[in-house]
């Protein structure tokens, strides 16, 4: 990150939830043109810490499905999604381009809010901002894996990248130390979180995402014990909901923010496509496919692709989106499972969710359980950014359809141009 970037972050955040906050809100500013961070409350440095995990996520969720080939998005004013992401007669990754760099910096602007609420000193403030800065991490690094990230953002100037391995170890310490932090908040936070927290919103509870997200993390470090003992801390469930998780919350009111990835779906025309194998490869019954996808009456075809499935992911312009859900847990327990040789509890955890998407139980093999658990990862966390990483980790990216001859299924995303 360069200094003049961060030199702006608190100002700019604090600049873009001061209108949201002062109906709600007294904000006792001496210059309220020029809050200075002693002057900026909790509450105020949260929501924008929440607003700020909204601003570009769909370049990442965009950016890291159609490389994982889960979509294609069909943008004529941008060619790029269809040509640089797909790797379209051998083209690289633009280390300058906005797919990178605005995912990125949005990224480090949350990371740098978060810093700014550490220093407030407020126990349970510093849980949740250790929670969410792990997080940021951790879709950076998806995106860059092995070229690594930054990690040491706190100062006037960035430190240096460190690799992949160092910075899982980096983003598993926050997580652990933000909820130890929890766990000394006390039973009520000194803040309001948003409905995307419904359920999650005093330390205790809170806790529980933070367990989410190390689970989550320990599967990338294949540390399938501490993912097990992350778990037992999480909001795992058996008998929940599925979608019972931690989202990010859209609305319509002023100075909000629409879902960036819903299209109306049977509209004439529309740039977001489920990738045609998602539904060709999908064993029959899935009512998973039924329930995010549906078949457009007619074929779009836009340079060289073509697909006619469209996408109901998000149910409308204000839907909330995923940031983990319990669906993703179940499975996260049967990887671990699997990579312990525990295949009747791993099996356990497969049916759940095969049930819940109405169909029948499988028996787990040492010869088929991580295909089969990378089958129903695919098909229950569609469009939720984890196929690519996924096949990734289990060095299977070759397996990726290639849809035009010359096309390349990219490993990773380079540094971005700004870092170096």
């Amino acid at each position: 990150m360069n200094t003049t970037f961060f030199r702006h972050c608190f100002k700019l955040v604090v600049t873009a939830v001061g209108l949201t906050l002062a109906s709600c809100e007294k904000l006792d500013f001496v210059d309220p043109n020029g809050p200075t961070l002693e002057q900026t409350t909790v509450q105020t440095l949260v929501t924008g810490t929440e607003a700020g995990m909204r601003v570009d996520f769909e370049f990442y969720i965009r950016s890291v499905s159609v490389i994982g080939r889960e979509v294609y998005y069909f943008e004529a004013a941008d060619p790029r999604y269809t040509g640089e992401l797909l790797g379209k007669n051998g083209t690289p990754l633009d280390a300058s381009g906005f797919l990178l760099v605005r995912s990125w910096g949005s990224r480090y602007r949350v990371i740098r809010n978060c810093n700014y609420l550490i220093a407030k000193g407020d126990r349970g403030a510093t849980g949740f901002a250790k929670t969410i800065m792990a997080y940021q991490y951790l879709l950076n690094l998806n995106m860059t894996d092995e070229n690594g990230i930054r990690i040491d953002v706190s100062g006037a100037a960035p430190g240096p990248f460190v690799s992949k391995t160092a910075a899982l170890t980096e983003i598993a310490r926050l997580l652990d130390e933000g909820n130890s932090d929890l766990a000394a908040a006390g039973a009520a936070f000194s803040f309001k979180l948003s409905a995307g927290f419904a359920g999650f919103n005093t330390p205790a509870t809170f806790a529980k995402f933070n367990r989410a997200l190390r689970a989550r993390v320990a599967a990338y470090q294949a540390d399938w014990s501490t993912m097990l003992t992350a778990l037992n801390g999480s909001f795992i469930s058996t008998s929940a909901p599925l979608s019972e998780g931690v989202y990010l919350d859209y609305g319509s009111g002023l100075n909000d923010q629409l879902n960036p990835i819903y299209e109306v779906p049977t509209a004439s025309s529309i740039k977001l496509f489920a990738h045609p194998s998602f539904r060709a490869e999908a064993e029959g019954g899935d009512t998973r496919v039924s329930a995010k996808t549906i078949t457009r009456p007619d074929t779009t075809t836009f340079d060289g692709l073509a697909s006619n499935v469209g996408i109901t992911v998000a149910s409308s312009s204000t839907a909330p989106y995923p940031i983990i859900r319990n669906e993703e847990l179940l499975l996260l327990r049967a990887e671990a499972n699997i990579n312990l040789n525990n295949l009747a509890a791993a099996q356990a955890d497969v049916n759940i969710v095969r049930n819940a998407a109405g169909l029948p139980n499988v028996t787990l093999t040492s010869g088929n359980a991580i295909d089969e658990l990378l089958k129903q990862r695919r098909y229950s966390l569609f469009l939720e950014g984890h196929r690519w990483v996924d096949l990734r980790r289990y060095n299977r990216l070759n397996t990726l359809p290639v849809d035009r001859s010359g096309d390349l299924v990219h490993p990773r995303f380079p540094r971005p141009s700004t870092e170096i």
